[in-house]
């Protein structure tokens, strides 16, 4: 008898249909399909993600390409090597699309003419790598920041190199202040490709920067100034420029417009004053500055017992109606009072004193003067650094009741017997000290054109001084008219409409006692660097700091 296992295996097998071994062959390939899609769709994935690696790589290369262009461009534009910081006032930028004739490519040399600069006579050679100085009037183009010869990226193809480009930029304006914008585009694209069709990524880094213009050392102000400048044989000792304010750039853009020989013509300068020479910076539409920034408190000097603002005249040759070389009077009355307790010295000496001004106090004393005409008397006012005077030859306000005396110009005459200077409390000697004794004017202009033969006697904001009669002032008419009659000096510096030192020779000495300057002398009192007066004179512009966040669009 057989065993019974070996009868039931064979039971089983007989009970095996062909149908089954069909099934289990369809599902040992389904099986097989779905191991085949899941490893091709992990190699697909695999593959998508190294090119969307290898996408955002060239990406981020793309930024770090236009980040790079943009400090490469700035770089050159704040360089101290050759001085390019003036692209920084003008416009670069294909405009609105939708707008022809909206691009303003104001950083091609082709374009100068038509984008004239503040300072006209700035020399404009030097040009940026962004835009090179050849004829073209069209956009920048694009500049290399790597060696083609080695890749940047190992990807097994061709070599990859990195482009920037100069899309734009938008400047805050002529006077170079405020914000200007940049738009530099990078590139990463194939040696040999064309990157208008073939480049790899691209970029647009959009940057804002602060511009601010500014003057950078005392030998750049003004110390001469004016829009109608007839020098003669004026000669400045020591250091500082004189502005002309042009209100045309079309003489300054011909070959010969710039010459040190045209510039002298400009401001009526002898042909052989050599003292001008390399000094004189046409300016165009410039103006002057305002007399505001002659403030340290504002503390206006007032008549005793009143709020009234107090107004003085001053004259040794003309009988005033006050019967006295010495005349004040409220603002708000017609009649003056004869102050005769002001003079010493026989008559030849009008002192002004620290304490009879502002009655003593303030940070700084504001006085107004309607008339001021000396033949043979001193007028000393006591100034200090503690409290510097402002001497207006306006009136104080709208309300100001005008005298009825005839010749009452609101000027100053100086003949050169007489003086007008600052002295320190007690003493009589000048101080020698021009920032603390200020002469300014700034009322509207008077009605038509004034020459260099405007007197003080008929018109009004004229100062006319002779010899050593105003030694140590600095003056700041706005309107105003300067001139000068006979040899003439003065240690200062003069911002005028009009400046007339043509009538013999004028020195003007801007070097200070204690080897100091005019100016250095101004900042130390009044302040103007903390007040965020960047100065007045021949400029330097430069950015100075981003005003937002950098933003990257991409194609």
């Amino acid at each position: 008898m057989k065993p019974f296992i070996h009868n039931y295996k064979q039971a089983v097998q007989a009970k095996v249909h062909r149908g089954e071994e069909g099934m289990s062959m369809v599902i040992a390939l389904l099986m097989g399909m779905i191991l085949t899609a899941g490893v091709s769709g992990l190699m697909m994935r695999q593959l998508m993600a190294r090119k969307l690696g290898a996408a955002e790589s060239y990406q981020q290369m793309a930024e770090t390409a236009a980040l790079n262009g943009f400090n490469r461009i700035l770089g050159e534009l704040n360089s101290s090597e050759s001085y390019k910081g003036y692209l920084y006032t003008l416009n670069h930028h294909e405009g609105d699309p939708d707008t022809p004739g909206s691009a303003q490519w104001g950083w091609k040399a082709v374009n100068q003419n038509a984008f004239p600069l503040k300072e006209l006579c700035t020399d404009r050679s030097t040009f940026t790598q962004a835009v090179p100085s050849d004829g073209s009037s069209e956009g920048s183009p694009l500049v290399d920041l790597t060696d083609g010869g080695s890749s940047q990226r190992n990807d097994g193809k061709g070599n990859i190199k990195l482009q920037y480009r100069l899309r734009g930029y938008y400047s805050p304006g002529i006077d170079g202040f405020g914000e200007g914008s940049f738009q530099v585009e990078g590139v990463v694209l194939r040696e040999g490709e064309n990157s208008k069709n073939n480049y790899l990524a691209r970029t647009l880094l959009l940057r804002s920067l602060y511009v601010q213009s500014i003057v950078a050392g005392e030998g750049d102000w003004a110390v001469l100034a004016g829009q109608n400048l007839d020098l003669g044989n004026t000669r400045i000792s020591g250091e500082g420029k004189v502005l002309l304010d042009s209100n045309s750039a079309a003489p300054y853009q011909t070959a010969t417009g710039c010459l040190p020989s045209s510039l002298l013509n400009d401001v009526n300068a002898n042909a052989e004053n050599t003292s001008l020479e390399n000094k004189i910076i046409p300016v165009l539409n410039k103006g002057l500055p305002e007399v505001a920034w002659w403030n340290l408190g504002n503390s206006y000097d007032k008549q005793a017992g009143s709020d009234k603002v107090r107004i003085w005249s001053f004259d040794d040759q003309m009988d005033l109606d006050c019967g006295s070389i010495v005349c004040s009077r409220a603002s708000n009355e017609e009649a003056a009072t004869a102050r005769n307790d002001l003079v010493e010295n026989n008559g030849k000496t009008i002192r002004l004193s620290a304490s009879e001004i502002c009655e003593g106090n303030g940070s700084d004393c504001h006085i107004f003067l309607e008339h001021l005409n000396l033949d043979n008397t001193r007028l000393i006012i006591e100034t200090s650094s503690d409290r510097p005077v402002v001497m207006h030859l306006e009136y104080p306000g709208t309300s100001t009741v005008e005298p009825t005396q005839e010749g009452i110009t609101g000027s100053i005459n100086l003949s050169s017997d007489s003086q007008l200077c600052g002295v320190n409390a007690n003493q009589s000697s000048c101080n020698q000290e021009p920032e603390q004794l200020v002469i300014v004017s700034a009322a509207p202009k008077p009605a038509g054109i004034r020459s260099c033969t405007a007197s003080p006697e008929r018109e009004q904001y004229v100062l006319a001084f002779e010899g050593n009669s105003l030694p140590n002032a600095v003056v700041h008419l706005l309107p105003g008219i300067v001139k000068t009659q006979g040899d003439t000096s003065l240690n200062g510096l003069i911002w005028a409409d009009s400046i007339c030192t043509n009538s013999g020779e004028f020195s003007l000495i801007t070097n200070t006692k204690n080897s100091s300057h005019v100016v250095r002398d101004i900042n130390d009192l009044w302040g103007w660097s903390e007040k965020g007066f960047a100065g007045y004179g021949q400029t330097v512009v430069r950015g100075i700091r981003g005003t937002g966040i950098d933003t990257f669009r991409r194609w």
